[in-house]
Formats: structure tokens, sequence, C-alpha cells
């Protein structure tokens, strides 16, 4: 989820969540990429069974 979103949901700005929350934030990015990598890879392994 874009920064942009996340403030807009938590009803703070961008540099409120930035300041405040960068150690939740940190890495997440990583987990995201692995998180979608996954899917990717289940979703072409389901379709080479079809």
């Amino acid at each position: 989820m874009s920064l942009a979103e996340t403030a807009r949901r938590a009803g703070q700005s961008v540099a409120v969540l930035q300041r405040y929350y960068a150690k939740v934030l940190d890495g997440e990015e990583a987990k995201m990429n692995a998180l979608i990598e996954q899917g990717l890879a289940e979703h072409e392994g389901g379709a080479e069974g079809s």
C-alpha cells in the first residue's frame, strides 16, 4: 500500500507517518515484494496445470 493511502487511512499526513512510524514501515518493501513474488509464482504454477 502506498504511503499516501496508509496516511489517509490513519488520518495522518505522509510527513507525520514517516516521522513517527518509520520504524514500523522499515523493511516492509522487501516483505511486500516477497509476497508479490510468492503470489506470482503460485499463479504461474497453477496456470501450467490447467
